[in-house]
């Protein structure tokens, strides 16, 4: 299996690139534990008759403390207990069975094991990924996990402590060829194509044979139809794109005709799975040669065990799902729109009254 090296390596040094580094196992993992794989739902059972089911080694010959403990008084004397606040969540977070279900398959997997995450290790993990993004903790908090919706709390044990305990169970399996190391010097270190791009989705191969002689015609041309392109992203920044390294784009091909540019040349059509690409080559960028395999070996060799075993995780993980085979029998929650919809539609539906008599 290759592994490319686009989502880390950028042209501005090694301290982006950590950073980097940082934001993508982050953002890969936020979901990963929740949405890896749809699970397969039955279909959905009526609150009562899910609670009948009764847990290995718990008898029903009388009332149990999760139906009789209180939570909430009102008027003095009238209990809310832990079931029905429990009966009031579930219907409106029913999303989140699938993310406690993936948590259970990782702990028995760890269980087998023997492997515990400890806390002092979720919060040295935390301290590490603040460290990779740049931010401080209140920042983290108000302005990335807001986004997410989740509490700091939900972070640390619905992102980190699965993320930590997968690691574990597969880091063994995974190992750092020299091979592996090459390439990675060669994506950070290595020479670089300075271009700018223009990208042709799949369905309009036809429109990029028909353009492509009137874009090659000169670089103003090239320009033009660049900020024209169908990607907003490219266009925006009229096709300039981060210097292509080797091993860095997971398309060998592209990589190829990139390298073979000049300084003011332009590219054949390059397929690729994205569409046709055409590059203009503004200029080369040197490799560094302060820098050695060996000098840089460390860095090197942490940067390639962490993002193959990110990889590693997410196989192994769609391999604990395939054993536990697990079903929800729980729909989605219920959403604003659909309770408005409903609502909306008793209304039409309902009767209407007759005005009050004067």
């Amino acid at each position: 299996m290759k592994f490319h090296w686009q989502a880390i390596c950028r042209a501005d040094g090694w301290g982006n690139t950590v950073k980097a580094l940082g934001i993508l196992g982050l953002l890969a993992v936020a979901y990963c534990w929740g949405r890896l794989d749809a699970l397969p739902r039955a279909n959905a059972v009526p609150p009562g008759t899910a609670a009948k089911s009764e847990p290995a080694g718990v008898t029903s010959s009388g009332p149990s403390e999760y139906s009789e403990r209180w939570v909430a008084v009102i008027h003095g004397n009238i209990p809310v207990t832990r079931e029905e606040f429990g009966e009031y969540l579930i219907v409106r977070h029913a999303d989140k069975l699938e993310l406690l279900v993936n948590k259970r398959i990782i702990e028995r997997a760890c269980k087998a094991k023997n492997i515990d995450v400890t806390a002092a290790e979720v919060e040295a993990a935390l301290a590490e990924d603040l460290k990779g993004l740049n931010v401080t903790l209140k920042d983290f908090v108000d302005k990335v996990l807001k986004n997410y919706h989740k509490s700091l709390f939900e972070w640390k044990e619905d992102v980190i402590r699965p993320r930590l305990a997968l690691n574990k169970l597969c880091r063994s399996e995974v190992q750092v060829t020299e091979k592996d190391l090459q390439d990675a010097f060669e994506a950070f270190h290595g020479e670089k194509v300075e271009c700018r791009l223009i990208l042709f989705p799949p369905d309009q191969k036809k429109e990029a044979l028909q353009k492509y002689p009137e874009i090659r015609k000169s670089e103003e041309d090239f320009i033009r139809f660049a900020k024209q392109q169908a990607s907003a992203s490219l266009a925006t920044k009229g096709g300039l794109i981060a210097p292509i390294g080797r091993h860095t784009t997971g398309d060998e091909n592209l990589e190829k005709e990139a390298f073979r540019l000049q300084p003011g040349e332009i590219s054949s059509l390059i397929e690729t799975p994205q569409g046709q690409a055409v590059l203009w080559c503004i200029k080369r960028v040197p490799a560094d040669k302060t820098k050695t395999v060996e000098s840089e070996r460390a860095s090197l060799e942490k940067v390639v065990l962490d993002k193959k075993t990110q990889v590693e995780m997410q196989n192994y993980f769609k391999q604990l799902q395939a054993q536990a085979q697990p079903k929800l029998f729980l729909n989605k929650s219920v959403t604003q729109e659909e309770v408005e919809s409903t609502v909306k539609k008793d209304l039409q539906d309902a009767p209407k009254s007759k005005p009050p008599m004067k």
